[in-house]
């Protein structure tokens, strides 16, 4: 799902986010290779030539993987399969669709197929030209899936193009005591509750103001579909750009800041996945309310859980809008040789991938932490809303309004990834609003910051009179400058590489003139 950031790599000096829609707005992606992890049931042994082994391709940005790769190798042995299945949970072999193809080279050092892989459906229209649909007679209780997911897969003869596991959609989360937050109903309630402005720093300062994540390219330019379908009843045009759309979006980055909206540079937090950061600062009291998909309550505390309220972000100020969501989806490789002269094993595969008690067991693992994904399944959905008060309140944002599942009309997965550079590029340009500039150099006083804030300021439209030591919302071991003019992909010295080159020490932090 784009949207949905993965683990970010530190890289000059900022960790940049990967953003994938599971859900899970988004992508900028360039991959490094990672070791495979073990999991259950020797699954993550690799297939070699010769063998009879048939591969899965997972789904990489959630949570937690394992749970899934135990949960689906578990029934894959309960169900009395003797073929060796090989789990793939690497994002530098399958990233869910976004850039990689579905192949990996297998311990023989042999180019093969994945035969089974969830994707993100809002690519449906790419991968149904390489996936075969799943017959009917080899999907479990097919009415169990959730509507707005079986609406767009399954075709008249009750085939489906693939088996829908997990879905997602943009949610505000604040705290139970807000009243203004609990108001909002249309995008001009959200823009009227939550000011523009309120924070120039990657992280708010305090209980206010709003984080959400539209950068990464694919995030992005789903944001602006997403957007333009809910205002006017169809897909926008990719060229030109509607401008109202464009300013409507920079409105939004506006309720954030510049890096925190549209940039993706804000500091890590100790424990927190990059991809849930916003959840995680949240959590800790900054913020009035972080936009997210539902597993970033995995990364909050009980206590936040506690007092949190679930609202699903409304983009428009259209009457009777749809929610829109996203779904990971299981299709069957079309290139699997496991299909030729008739073969099923590739259905069967694709079936249990999806069954309800392994999704259950994947989300909510019996000896685990409950991941807060939403599942595509009524019945798991059920089970959990009996468990989790939050599960009943993810129901209620399901159940609260039509939903339709986001699949972008477009088979041209480059060309839409260039599209959101596009968007970004005019996003960045329609944002109006100041910029912190970090520093090495602290001021003690305020008499002290402007021989420090304006030369940093310079290149910037200069200064606005703001600084501050404190972290958040300078970055830690930093201060902060703000100035007129937003430019910078992140805020820290363009000599500093890595976190570990940052200066860690300075004067007490604390605020001072924070405009």
């Amino acid at each position: 799902m784009p949207l949905r950031p993965h683990r970010g790599r530190k890289t000059g000096g900022f960790a940049v986010k990967i953003l994938a829609r599971a859900c899970g707005l988004v992508l900028a992606l360039i991959l490094f290779a990672a070791p495979q992890k073990a999991f259950a049931q020797d699954c993550s042994t690799i297939c070699t030539d010769g063998e009879t082994c048939i591969a899965a391709g997972l789904y990489p940005y959630v949570p937690d993987t394992e749970a899934f790769a135990s949960a689906i190798c578990s029934a894959w042995t309960a169900a009395g399969q003797t073929e060796k299945l090989y789990l793939i949970a690497d994002e530098n072999v399958w990233d869910g669709g976004y850039s990689s193809d579905p192949v990996y080279t297998n311990g023989s050092g042999t180019q093969v197929p994945i035969d089974v892989f969830v994707y993100d459906a809002m690519y449906l229209q790419y991968w149904q030209t390489q996936t075969t649909p799943v017959p009917a007679s080899a999907i479990s209780d097919a009415s169990d899936f959730v509507s707005y997911a079986s609406k767009a897969l399954t075709q008249n003869d009750g085939s489906m193009l693939a088996l829908p596991m997990l879905g997602c959609t943009n949610i505000m989360f604040y705290h139970d005591d807000d009243s203004g937050m609990d108001g909002v109903t249309s995008l001009s309630d959200f823009l009227s509750v939550n000011p523009a402005g309120v924070y120039i720093s990657p992280v708010p300062f305090d209980r206010t103001g709003a984080m959400m994540n539209m950068s990464g390219k694919t995030t992005i330019a789903v944001d602006y579909m997403v957007k333009g379908l809910l205002d006017n009843g169809s897909w926008p045009s990719m060229n030109p750009l509607d401008q109202s759309i464009i300013d409507a979006m920079a409105q939004i980055a506006e309720r954030a800041s510049w890096y925190n909206a549209l940039t993706g540079a804000i500091p890590s937090l100790p424990g927190v996945e990059d991809q849930y950061v916003r959840a995680g600062y949240f959590s800790e009291g900054y913020g009035r309310t972080s936009i997210g998909f539902s597993e970033s309550m995995s990364q909050m505390s009980d206590a936040t859980r506690a007092g949190l309220k679930l609202r699903a972000f409304p983009w428009t100020d259209t009457a009777n809008a749809p929610n829109m969501f996203y779904s990971d989806v299981v299709g069957v490789n079309n290139a699997s040789t496991f299909l030729n002269g008739g073969g099923t094993l590739p259905f069967t595969l694709a079936n249990l991938m999806t069954e309800q008690a392994v999704v259950q067991d994947a989300i909510a693992p019996p000896s685990g932490e409950l991941s807060y994904l939403f599942p595509a399944r009524n019945s798991v959905l059920n089970a959990l809303s009996a468990q989790d008060p939050l599960y009943t309140q993810m129901a209620a944002v399901l159940n609260g309004a039509d939903s339709v599942l986001v699949t972008m009309p477009t088979t041209d997965r480059d060309a839409f990834h260039n599209f959101g550079g596009t968007v970004e590029t005019a996003v960045r340009g329609a944002f109006t609003g100041s910029c912190d500039l970090e520093s090495t150099t602290f001021p003690g006083s305020t008499a002290e910051a402007p021989a420090i804030c304006r030369p940093l300021c310079a290149n910037s439209g200069g200064w606005v009179g703001s600084w501050t030591n404190e972290a958040p919302p300078a970055w830690p071991g930093y201060s902060a400058c703000g100035c007129a003019q937003c430019t910078a992909e992140s805020p820290l010295p363009t000599t500093v590489q890595e976190p570990s080159a940052m200066i860690m020490s300075g004067p007490a932090l604390r605020r001072y003139n924070r405009n």
